[in-house]
């Protein structure tokens, strides 16, 4: 009896070590977090339980309340292509039915939610939750959280045995597209100036070399030049801030927007300069102020120190308030039936001015560094979202903005900014978005729609931005000066994925964000927000320029698809920068400059930095079409000396082969990709072997891939790729 165990154990060993099945599966938790995971959990959980358990001698307790979670952070990234599953085991206790889900992040974004069925009461279940049935199959992650998907208080339960199960089945073999490039086709200089960001770091701003830098936003809008306070409207409390780097003794020289102008410039890049045509800057006291005072005004549901509830910081405000209120609780008289504080005193932190305050400045700043044709400040923005401010600024204006009011003051500054410098280019009207292309905001107050409304029907039922252009062309014919040189607008995707509110990269999310992108130029795709309509913007805005005053220029000053390290927001940008080029933007910058080392920022150096020593896209947009539109995006660039940039996108979540083909032929030879994807930044990533009529090159999944090739009749190292000197390739942005 002892000899036939004793030979059981050594075949059962000896079966262990060749048992392939679920040895290659990874271990998460098996009677303690497994070696190369942190606990990052939040909710109440004690992973030393001693029971129940249901393999070894410990589980894991989960008080899975008010949204607590699991989380289990991977020390270094995993591969999604290699596992296909996660499997624990669940114990309900005594009760059961608790209501959890698996959230899958890579960083700060969520990659996919899957639900998880409740547990049954007093016995052990396994759950095999598929990532590839939710769409979890592609990229990196580092991070698994079960969470209370309850919210409310719910019974203790356990888990064991968590596991990632292996994918042995393979990588998905690629699927094959078809791209053509014609370089003689749809030629369309690119304005380099569309690279452009609003504010970001001086050094990293150096280094990608953006071409513009934009001073915008809300808090500029009653921004102080000459003693350096700005305001931070509805962003913040309504707040005068000091600008503390600035010498009170130098002023108005050294003022923050001084120190901006001086580091764009140095970095060779344009600027973009908002001029406040409110009419209302902060008062000349270099001190914190605010609009709406608890004091004054009468109790408020927000102040700036219950904002940071329940540690406020030691210099927070209690009197600071948000200008919203309860109609029954605060009955001083300024709480209006719509729960907003009205009648307050616009001087509490505000000075009213007029357009010399901003010819002025422009003096100021040519005193400084030249005119613009000089090199100076190149471009003046009139303002920030005009029809915003009844909100944004409602403590100084109020009332809404009309379609004359709008224009009378765009006139007013724009001739104060050109008499200062008349080699300034100024820009507006500078709206928010959709709504504010096609009405004001006196209409969005009383009008059954946003984009239709008494003052639009007193003005002839056109569009704001068919109008505006309109009264640009005929001052210039008034009085010989065009006063508006770029039609200025800002757009950011609705629905949630532009990214302000947070991460969003969850399968649908990221599937809707890479689809929106056409609304930039398809005039097909209805957007898949309450817009409800095709957009169609650029052509749309194209249109109404040749229409009403041809040779206005096309400027997007803010627009954001994504946050900065999400994959499909990567993807997205990347994607828009290649359309602003192909379809005819000539300036743009995105809110805000993206953090360094992200996708995003790779997005960017796609156009500006691919290879990492300034090698930069410049010239032709041309014609590049694929076979799978939605699948891959295709786009190239026709450079000087037969140079030819293909950038593929492919935005699906399965790796693509590309078989591209050329109109014209192409110089034989290995050309460098270069790519980033979700699990990988901005790099080399080998070459193509080209013939005459083209290459074929592999992209992952979720990837930007950029071919730099040459077209035939040129040397094959005539740009020094054999000695890996990129100069020759790059010129500066004029």
């Amino acid at each position: 009896m002892i000899k036939n165990a004793t030979y059981a154990w050594l075949v059962l060993a000896w079966l262990m070590l060749v048992a392939p099945a679920s040895a290659q599966d990874l271990v998460i938790y098996d009677d303690a977090l497994a070696p190369g995971f942190q606990n990052w959990s939040w909710a109440v959980h004690d992973l030393e339980n001693p029971a129940p358990v249901r393999s070894g001698v410990r589980s894991i307790s989960f008080e899975a309340d008010g949204w607590g979670g699991l989380y289990f952070n991977a020390d270094v990234p995993l591969d999604l292509a290699d596992w296909w599953a996660v499997e624990m085991a669940m114990h309900g206790g005594s009760t059961g039915g608790q209501q959890i889900r698996l959230l899958v992040r890579l960083g700060d974004a969520v990659l996919g939610d899957i639900a998880i069925d409740p547990p049954a009461a007093g016995s052990w279940q396994t759950r095999t939750l598929d990532l590839r049935a939710a769409g979890i199959s592609f990229g990196s992650f580092d991070g698994l959280i079960l969470q209370d998907a309850n919210g409310g208080d719910q019974p203790t339960l356990y888990l064991d045995d968590i596991s990632l199960l292996e994918d042995t089945s393979g990588p998905p073999a690629p699927t094959p597209v078809a791209v053509s490039v014609d370089p003689g086709a749809d030629r369309r200089a690119i304005n380099p100036e569309i690279y452009g960001v609003a504010f970001g770091d001086t050094d990293r701003f150096a280094e990608i070399g953006y071409p513009v830098r934009r001073w915008g936003g809300n808090s500029v809008t009653r921004y102080n030049w000459r003693n350096a306070v700005h305001n931070t409207a509805s962003d913040y409390f309504f707040q005068n801030i000091v600008d503390e780097v600035a010498d009170p003794s130098t002023l108005p020289h050294g003022s923050s927007s001084d120190a901006f102008t001086d580091e764009a410039l140095a970095a060779g890049a344009e600027v973009i300069m908002t001029a406040p045509i409110i009419g209302w800057t902060p008062v000349d006291e270099r001190a914190k102020k605010w609009a709406f005072s608890v004091a004054t005004y009468g109790e408020q549901l927000g102040d700036e120190c219950s904002f940071y509830d329940p540690n406020p910081p030691p210099w927070c405000t209690a009197d600071s308030g948000n200008g919203t209120c309860d109609p029954a609780v605060n009955t001083t008289g300024f709480c209006s039936p719509d729960g907003v504080i009205v009648g307050n005193d616009a001087a509490d932190t505000s000075q009213p001015i007029t357009s010399t305050f901003v010819s002025d400045w422009v003096q100021h700043v040519v005193s400084r560094v030249g005119t613009a044709a000089e090199g100076g400040v190149r471009y003046w923005a009139l303002d920030n979202e005009p029809m915003l401010w009844n909100s944004t600024h409602r403590d100084v204006t109020p009332d809404p903005l009309t379609y004359d009011e709008l224009w009378s003051r765009s006139l007013d500054y724009a001739t104060a900014i050109k008499t200062a410098d008349p080699t300034a280019q100024v820009l507006g009207p500078v709206v928010w978005g959709w709504c504010a292309y096609f009405t004001s905001a006196a209409d969005a107050t009383v009008g059954p729609t946003c984009v239709d409304g008494p003052d639009r029907q007193a003005h002839d039922g056109l569009p704001l931005l068919e109008w505006y252009l309109e009264q640009a062309c005929a001052a210039e014919v008034a009085t010989g000066v065009r006063p508006i040189d770029y039609l200025d607008v800002h757009f950011y995707p609705q629905g949630g994925i532009a990214g302000l509110e947070g991460p969003a990269e969850d399968p649908a999310n990221a599937a809707r964000r890479l689809r929106s992108v056409r609304e930039l130029w398809d005039p097909s795709y209805v957007s898949e927000t309450w817009i409800n309509e095709p957009v169609n913007l650029i052509p749309r805005l194209r249109s109404w320029i040749d229409a009403r005053c041809p040779g206005v220029g096309l400027a997007i000053t803010e627009y954001r698809w994504g946050t900065d390290d999400g994959a499909s927001s990567g993807l997205a940008h990347a994607e828009v920068l290649a359309l602003f080029g192909r379809e005819g933007v000539d300036l743009a910058t995105r809110w805000v400059a993206p953090e360094p080392d992200t996708l995003v920022e790779d997005a960017f150096e796609v156009f500006l930095n691919y290879d990492g020593a300034g090698a930069r896209i410049e010239g032709d947009s041309v014609r590049a079409t694929s076979d799978a539109p939605d699948a891959l995006g295709s786009y190239a660039v026709s450079g000087s000396d037969s140079r030819l940039w293909v950038l593929l996108i492919n935005r699906e979540t399965a790796p693509l082969e590309a078989t591209v083909g050329v109109a014209q032929s192409v110089q034989p030879g290995n050309w460098p990709i270069y790519r980033f994807d979700s699990s990988q930044g901005l790099a080399p990533a080998g070459s193509v072997t080209a013939g005459a009529s083209g290459f074929v090159v592999e992209l992952p999944a979720r990837s930007v891939t950029l071919v730099a090739a040459q077209l035939g009749g040129a040397d094959i190292f005539a740009d020094a790729f054999e000695s890996g000197d990129f100069s020759a390739w790059t010129s500066a942005v004029p």
